[in-house]
């Protein structure tokens, strides 16, 4: 009796060989498809990584050079209020009663006939006492 059950035939051997071939089919469908996903969603986190660096690198480098433009802003006025200032010291030195009362001042020269006090300064005073 126990050969007589093993014998028992296999009712529509094609259609339950192509489910499992169907199944097989999609299986592998869905493992290409997630390889294929995975593989995508790399390549995007790469290249976002890589934009996100360098817009993070060109945004340090525009903050470095932005300080190095106001520090040489800053240099540029300096220099041009010093400019004007020597300029001005230009057309004074040019005027002879100008360059004779700054010598007076400054070296103590005098004309024929002055005589020169040299005054001590308030804070030479304060000291003395």
């Amino acid at each position: 009796m126990s050969t007589e059950r093993s014998r028992v035939p296999i009712l529509n051997e094609t259609y339950q060989s192509h489910q499992e071939q169907h199944s097989i089919y999609i299986k592998r469908r869905k493992k290409l498809l997630i390889r294929r996903l995975t593989l995508f969603f790399v390549f995007v986190a790469i290249v976002s990584y890589t934009l996100i660096k360098t817009l993070y690198t060109q945004a340090t480098v525009l903050n470095e050079k932005q300080d190095q433009l106001k520090e040489v802003q800053a240099e540029y006025n300096q220099i041009k209020e010093n400019q004007e200032i020597l300029k001005e010291n230009i057309t004074k030195l040019q005027d002879d009663e100008y360059v004779g009362k700054y010598a007076r001042q400054e070296y103590y020269l005098s004309d024929e006939g002055e005589i020169i006090f040299s005054i001590p300064d308030k804070e030479v005073d304060d000291s003395v006492d």
